[in-house]
């Protein structure tokens, strides 16, 4: 046991149903685990993810949390096969409750995000689709295979930027970058999101990564923790501003006839 850390708390990881958690030492693997649908996230997706942020927050053991999927996706963002079904089963009020609740879920997983002491490093491979692209970019630090696709279909949907994409991409990528992929859904690999500085750098080898991960989780957790605060500390407030005004666009947005029409039609022919 590392000097200054007390024994990991018990936790039975077999709870995750939607997620695969491990645990390596002091380095925490949060997997997306929905491959029939390409890791998309529902609420219940969403829900077990805060859980097991909190679970990493919590336990002294562990210094840096990796976020990934698998092969073919990260995530292919909201599962909106979901939304069909809801409707099927329970009808267009039914729908009406699960949009009110969206801004609401949002901000709970942006502040959870924001919120956890620990390092959360994101492990892109395949698809990287609208919410997974939203919790890459709050993330300390991403990496990305050649096979990296990042993409924000918000205007497709009938959307516009959430999850403060609209201050986090601006940051990462430049304004005018950024732009283009907020306004016009234009897709970014892993290759130009190097170009660009959205990711660290571009990851070749899997099993040496997580070598390199496994020895970072091991550099003191309290030095870990201090600089990751001292880095959000300028921003914080700025994100959590644009969080706010995005909501309320989004809010305003959902009620009109244009989102309904839109997202509904998008679920139905939605191909990656």
């Amino acid at each position: 046991m590392s000097e200054g850390r007390s024994a990991a708390p018990a936790t039975n990881f077999n709870t995750f149903k939607e997620l695969r958690v491990a645990r390596r030492g002091s380095l925490l693997e949060i997997q997306f685990n929905r491959p029939a649908v390409q890791n998309a996230l529902r609420r219940r997706t969403i829900y077990e993810l805060l859980r097991a942020l909190d679970v990493a927050n919590a336990d002294e053991m562990v210094s840096i949390v990796v976020l990934t999927g698998n092969s073919t996706a990260f995530t292919s963002g909201n599962d909106l096969t979901d939304l069909l079904a809801l409707q099927r089963k329970n009808g267009a009020e039914a729908l009406d409750v699960h949009f009110r609740a969206s801004n609401f879920v949002m901000k709970a997983l942006v502040k959870k995000i924001l919120n956890n002491r620990k390092v959360l490093v994101a492990l892109v491979q395949g698809n990287c689709v609208g919410l997974g692209v939203v919790i890459c970019a709050l993330c300390d630090v991403i990496y990305a295979t050649e096979s990296a696709q990042f993409w924000l279909p918000f205007s497709q949907l009938g959307l516009c930027a959430e999850g403060g994409t609209s201050w986090t991409l601006p940051q990462l990528l430049g304004r005018s970058k950024a732009a283009e992929l907020l306004l016009f859904g234009e897709r970014l690999n892993g290759q130009a999101a190097l170009q660009h500085g959205m990711i660290s750098s571009l990851v070749s080898n899997e099993q040496e990564f997580w070598k390199r991960m496994e020895q970072h989780s091991r550099l003191p957790n309290v030095s870990l923790c201090s600089t990751k605060k001292l880095l959000l500390h300028p921003w914080r407030q700025q994100l959590l501003d644009a969080l706010e005004t995005e909501c309320m666009q989004l809010e305003a947005l959902r009620l009109g006839p244009t989102y309904r029409a839109q997202i509904m039609a998008f679920a139905r022919r939605s191909k990656l």
